[in-house]
């Protein structure tokens, strides 16, 4: 059974959500993809505890409390 996963293209197992500009947020589930949207450049955690450049989104760096914005980490 693993190894058939291992077949499956990566964003297929993480998840992805393709915005309108083009840009990917891997690792979302489909369900979350809706909170995936900046606002004028800004995004605010999935916990409500902070807004963030929305360029800090997918950086490799957490920079919500909840780790929200690294959600393919």
């Amino acid at each position: 059974m693993l190894y058939q996963l291992a077949l499956l293209p990566l964003p297929f197992l993480l998840g992805n959500v393709a915005l309108a500009s083009g840009e990917k947020v891997l690792g979302v589930s489909p369900g979350l993809s809706a909170q995936y949207v900046p606002s004028n450049g800004q995004w605010t955690c999935l916990d409500g505890s902070k807004q963030i450049s929305w360029a800090a989104v997918n950086d490799d760096f957490c920079d919500c409390p909840d780790g929200s914005d690294e959600p393919g980490a």
